[in-house]
C-alpha cells in the first residue's frame, strides 16, 4: 500500500495510456478482476463488489481520488513488468544515472527527503526582522516579571529613586533590544533578498534527496499535492524522518562544464539592449540577457540529478 503525498494524475494517465493502450478500460478491467479474486476467497462476498463500485463510480471527488490511487498502482506494476523503471536507494551514486540510449528514463528513488518551499521562505524573510524584535521582547519576559514583582512590593505612592530606576528598566525591557540602525539595515537586506528569491524561484516547491555522492531534486506542482503544504510539513517535517519514494522522469543528470557560455554575452546590458531598430534583434538580446539572469537560479550544482516528478509517496 502507499500513502500518497503527491500525484501528477495527468502525467500518470498520459504515460499509462501509451503503456497500456487505453488506461481507463485497463483499470476497470483490473478492478473487476480484483473483485472476482476477492469473492473467491473466504470472507464477506460483498467486499469485492464494494471495491469495484468505488473504482467504477466517478460521481464525487473522493471516488475519483480512489480511482487515481488505484490506477497508479497498476501503472507502476506495469512499468516494473515491462522493465521501464529503474529503482534506486539512498546508497546509489551519481554514476548510476544514465541518459544514454537504452537506459531507463523513469526512475524510482527511496530515501529521506527535504522539502524546500520558496514561497514560505520568501514570506519568512519579509517578516524576519519583526519576528526578531518579537523574540527579543519575549526573551526578556522573566526579567520584566521580576521587576514588576519588586515594584509591587514597594509601598503605593512611594517616589523613591529605586522606584524610578525600576520603572525605567521595565520600559527598556518592553522595547526591542536591537538598535534602530540595525533594524533598518536588516529590513532593507531581507526585503531585497525576498524580492530576488521571489523573482528567481516564484512559488516553487522542491523535493531534494541526498544519495551517496549526489542530490536528486524535483520541482513539485502544488495542485498535485494530496494535502495542504502546511499539513504535509507538520506530518513529515521539512526534513523527513522516514523514507519517501520519488518516481519521475530523468531530465538532467549533470551540470554544464565550468566556464561554458561565460563570455559575458549572458549579462544584462541595459544601456545597449535597445541599440537597434530591428525588433527581432532586440528580442534576441533581451532573451539572451534573461537567460543569463535565470542561470543564477537554474544552474546545477556538481552531481545533481533533476527529475520531472510523477509521484511522491510513503510505502506502507
Amino acid at each position: 500500500m502507499r500513502s500518497f503525498v503527491y500525484l501528477d494524475e495527468y502525467k500518470m494517465y498520459s504515460l499509462s495510456s501509451q503503456l497500456m493502450e487505453g488506461v481507463t478500460d485497463f483499470v476497470l478491467k483490473e478492478a473487476r478482476r480484483a473483485s472476482s479474486d476477492v469473492e473467491e476467497q473466504e470472507g464477506p462476498v460483498n467486499s469485492g463488489k464494494k471495491m469495484a463500485e468505488i473504482i467504477e463510480s466517478t460521481s464525487s471527488s473522493f471516488e475519483k481520488k480512489f480511482l487515481h490511487d488505484y490506477a497508479y498502482s497498476i501503472f507502476e506494476a506495469k512499468l516494473l513488468e515491462e522493465d521501464k523503471i529503474k529503482e534506486f536507494c539512498s546508497s546509489a551514486s551519481f554514476g548510476d544515472f544514465d541518459l544514454g540510449d537504452g537506459g531507463a528514463r523513469i526512475v524510482k528513488i527511496k530515501a529521506k527527503a527535504k522539502l524546500i518551499d520558496a514561497a514560505a521562505t520568501v514570506r519568512s524573510l519579509e517578516t524576519l526582522v519583526d519576528m526578531q524584535q518579537c523574540l527579543s521582547i519575549l526573551s526578556a519576559n522573566d526579567e520584566r516579571a521580576a521587576l514588576i514583582s519588586e515594584l509591587l512590593e514597594i509601598q503605593a505612592g512611594s517616589k523613591s529613586q529605586k522606584t524610578s530606576h525600576l520603572l525605567a528598566e521595565l520600559a527598556r525591557l518592553s522595547k526591542p533590544q536591537i538598535a534602530k540602525e540595525i533594524i533598518a539595515n536588516d529590513k532593507l537586506h531581507y526585503e531585497n533578498m525576498a524580492k530576488t528569491l521571489s523573482y528567481g524561484y516564484k512559488s516553487r516547491l522542491d523535493v531534494f534527496m541526498q544519495l551517496s555522492d549526489c542530490v536528486v531534486s524535483a520541482d513539485l506542482k502544488r495542485v498535485c499535492l494530496k494535502d495542504e503544504e502546511d499539513f504535509i510539513v507538520k506530518t513529515y517535517s521539512r526534513v523527513s524522518d522516514v523514507d519517501l519514494v520519488l518516481v519521475g522522469i530523468l531530465t538532467r543528470v549533470r551540470p554544464a562544464p565550468i566556464g561554458e557560455n561565460d563570455s559575458g554575452t549572458d549579462s544584462i546590458d541595459a544601456e545597449h539592449l535597445m541599440d537597434s531598430d530591428n525588433m527581432n534583434e532586440i528580442l534576441m538580446r533581451a532573451s539572451q540577457a534573461l537567460h543569463g539572469l535565470e542561470k543564477m537560479f537554474t544552474q546545477l550544482d556538481s552531481n545533481q540529478v533533476i527529475l520531472d516528478p510523477i509521484a511522491v509517496y510513503v510505502d506502507l
